[in-house]
């Protein structure tokens, strides 16, 4: 598929869920909280309190109340029947449990795993007194995701409640590719057969692009969604102009069918999904995972080559890099699923990336695949 010259609608970004439209999200959700229980009595309250505001479950081991299960089954098992982990951490690490990690390092572990949306705060560490094990786990979830720091327990729920309302947003509005123009969704309907897209486009370039691709009626545009990938023709296209600096769009695409071969093949005895991990390697992160034997049967992918160099904002680039990362896998049947994408902050023009997808099953019978992961420092986002 064609990445040149990406359009992106850039402001919006900036788009916010209404406390209706939270709430619904925010309804059935259960969200875990990791702490250290007698350290943070009051922060525990305050993102309790922030949680239940917002209509979601707050997860807590002091309600898990007797079972007659261990303490460590009891919390993981918390963990995995929730969608959002918030987790705050102070200058001790707590005591280590019989997997050798502390309960919240565990908690985090496992957050990490079951691919949970992430909340992660940290208060003291500069203090200087901060247990060795808790620099090194903070040091490691830097690596990956931004934390945050608090003033006090107001402040504190005032920012989880700001975060779960940033994570509705992003669930109602996901970001969606039509052919070279990336924008923010209000509603994606599939048939199977065709796709409608209802958005709010506030970038011209990303409007004038979609006008074109309707009145040209092209063929073979590629159509990315958070969770699918396909080869689509606008077979229509309205408009409402909103306000100066918005077009409210309506999109109805017909469906091609045109996908990848998954016909994969091994070379010089490498199972042929692993030769395609090495070439993601050699792709986003400058490897040489392929060696001479292969570079002439196979070629680094690099599914983010669109985005190298555009300067993005963190909250554009994350959405937008994942999008794309799984359109490439997905659309060329090197995966039927991205179990997890991380990309982490910029650290001096660096960020780490880490992915796991499962490849697409060749026959129908045969069990489900490994996963597949891939852990590396991308440069040029």
């Amino acid at each position: 598929m064609d990445d040149a010259s990406l359009l992106v609608d850039q402001r919006s970004a900036s788009l916010a869920a209404s406390e209706a439209d939270v709430r619904m999200w925010a309804t059935g959700r259960r969200v875990f909280v990791s702490s250290l229980i007698t350290d943070m009595p009051g922060e525990r309250s305050a993102v309790r309190a922030a949680i239940e505001a917002v209509g979601a479950t707050p997860v807590m081991f002091e309600d898990l109340g007797a079972q007659d299960v261990s303490a460590e089954q009891a919390y993981l098992s918390g963990v995995r029947s929730s969608e959002v982990y918030v987790g705050m951490w102070g200058p001790r690490y707590g005591v280590r449990m019989g997997d050798g990690y502390s309960a919240t390092h565990a908690e985090f572990l496992e957050a990490e795993r079951d691919g949970l949306r992430l909340c992660l705060f940290v208060h003291g560490d500069k203090s200087g007194e901060m247990d060795g094990p808790q620099r090194d786990l903070i040091r490691s979830a830097r690596s990956l995701y931004t934390t945050g720091s608090w003033r006090d327990v107001t402040d504190l729920g005032q920012q989880v409640r700001r975060r779960l309302e940033g994570l509705a947003a992003e669930e109602l509005a996901p970001w969606v590719r039509v052919g070279r123009t990336l924008f923010r969704a209000r509603e994606i309907t599939d048939d199977g057969r065709t796709i409608t897209i209802d958005a709010v486009v506030r970038s011209d370039a990303v409007h004038s692009e979609l006008v074109r691709l309707r009145d040209q009626r092209s063929s073979g545009v590629a159509f990315a969604s958070p969770s699918d990938a396909q080869a689509v023709q606008i077979a229509a296209l309205s408009t409402r102009i909103v306000s100066t600096v918005g077009h409210e769009e309506h999109l109805t695409l017909v469906v091609q069918g045109q996908r990848g071969s998954n016909m994969r093949a091994a070379i010089n005895g490498v199972a042929a999904d692993e030769v395609t991990r090495r070439a993601l390697s050699d792709g986003l992160f400058g490897t040489s995972m392929l060696g001479q034997q292969m570079a002439w049967l196979a070629r680094p992918i690099d599914p983010l080559a669109a985005l190298r160099g555009l300067a993005l904002d963190d909250s554009i680039l994350r959405p937008a890099a994942r999008l794309l990362f799984g359109e490439r896998l997905v659309f060329e049947q090197i995966a039927s699923r991205i179990d997890s994408f991380n990309l982490g902050p910029s650290h001096q023009g660096m960020r780490r990336l880490r992915a796991t997808w499962t490849p697409p099953q060749l026959y129908t019978n045969e069990p489900d695949l490994d996963p597949l992961s891939i852990d590396g420092t991308v440069t040029g986002l």
